[in-house]
């Protein structure tokens, strides 16, 4: 199996008043504006006064943060913060992991366009004095490429560049496909306990053959939370099943609660005891509920500045690494900040801690390789999706 990758946000933003925190909140009874960025801007004078400019653009791509906003600055500790979300919340919610490319304020996490709109006075007729600048040096005016519901802040979205066509996916329609649970081991790498947990939902590969894309020509596909935090997956994690995992319940009777490393699971298949394969095969699933209930649904914990939750929507990778010579899902272990007791369940870099492995508010797939040509679906923020138990799928096979 290939190895996961990173590719955004550890921590990413959400749906927060962003503006409020700027000061930029409009004053009480004024029109309530359309954003589908976040709940914030519902009282927030700058979209409004893009919204009253460019009245089409509302409710659409453009009527996001993402117009002003950027993401984290590549080369630097935050270039994982690919959402404008994320980055912008370092502000108020710094994280002390990062040292480099820390805004200094909302200023820093301005794009072309927004520095431009604050320079221009950042009142409604600052968006007319802009409207014929050219703010992210892509070739086209801003005015152009807002009435193409293009980002003017961003050089890869144009006017003239094709946008990915997608394939929205709602609650009825996933819970119609063909249903697939699973028990198995959630290893964690950094949270303090391991868990056996059983999920219910769609296999991954039946997910895009309802969806009528065919893996002829595809490599794999990057599954995106609503912050930007993605994994990518191999073809043969999506068409093949994984080795099937075994059941470890010593680790439950360690009566030291500083020493445990392993929840009391909800529940166990009949039979199953210390040591004995796990029955039933284990896919790549796309989860919609955890043991018996609907998963929690994600939300953006303003105090702790990270994502909490796991639904509507969690992609589930089981255990994969290979043992010897063979593949053999691991064991549990401690959390890589525990304290090392030498009693046989310390963390072993050798298990694979797939828990990580399994984005939450799964909300956007992308099939890779993602042809030429296009502009991508804005996964930077997939919150609006959250709140209409909506999965986007786009990329290789999508028409």
């Amino acid at each position: 199996m290939n190895q996961r990758k990173k590719t955004a946000a550890l921590l990413g933003g959400i749906a927060l008043v962003l503006a409020v925190a700027a000061g930029i909140a409009a004053s009480a009874g004024q029109e309530v504006a359309s954003s589908r960025a976040y709940v914030g801007h519902e009282n927030d004078s700058d979209m409004k006064g893009l919204i009253r400019q460019y009245p089409a653009a509302a409710g659409t791509r453009v009527d996001d943060c993402q117009t002003c906003h950027r993401g984290g600055v590549k080369g630097t500790d935050t270039e994982r913060e690919y959402s404008p979300c994320g980055y912008c919340h370092l502000v108020p919610f710094p994280n002390p992991r990062y040292r480099t490319g820390v805004p200094k304020d909302y200023e820093a996490t301005l794009n072309g366009y927004g520095l431009d709109y604050k320079k221009a006075g950042r009142a409604f007729e600052a968006f007319r004095a802009i409207d014929g600048l050219d703010s992210d040096g892509d070739g086209h005016a801003n005015g152009a490429e807002i009435a193409d519901l293009r980002n003017p802040g961003d050089a890869a979205s144009r006017p003239g560049l094709p946008l990915a066509p997608t394939i929205s996916l709602g609650w009825d329609e996933i819970r119609a496909m063909p249903v697939h649970s699973q028990f198995l081991l959630m290893n964690k790498t950094t949270q303090r306990r391991d868990e056996y947990v059983t999920y219910k939902g769609v296999r991954v590969v039946d997910l895009l053959a309802a969806a009528k894309i065919y893996l002829t020509g595809v490599t794999g596909i990057t599954v995106f939370a609503p912050d930007g935090y993605s994994n990518d997956y191999s073809l043969e994690d999506i068409s093949a099943p994984f080795p099937q995992g075994y059941y470890y319940d010593a680790p439950l009777a360690i009566a030291d609660p500083e020493m445990a490393l392993l929840e009391k699971p909800a529940s166990v298949p009949a039979g199953l005891t210390n040591g004995k394969r796990i029955p039933g095969t284990p896919w790549l699933l796309l989860a919609y509920e955890r043991e018996g209930r609907p998963l929690d649904v994600s939300a953006y914990e303003k105090a702790a500045g990270k994502l909490v939750g796991e639904g509507p929507y969690r992609l589930v990778k089981p255990q994969s690494q290979v043992m010897g010579d063979r593949q053999r899902p691991g064991r549990p272990d401690r959390s890589v900040n525990a304290k090392k007791y030498g009693d046989g369940w310390d963390y072993s870099e050798r298990i694979d801690h797939n828990a990580g492995a399994g984005p939450r508010g799964a909300c956007v797939i992308r099939v890779n390789p993602m042809p030429e040509g296009q502009e991508e679906y804005d996964w930077k923020n997939g919150w609006p999706l959250i709140g209409e138990k909506k999965v986007v799928l786009y990329g290789r096979g999508v028409r």
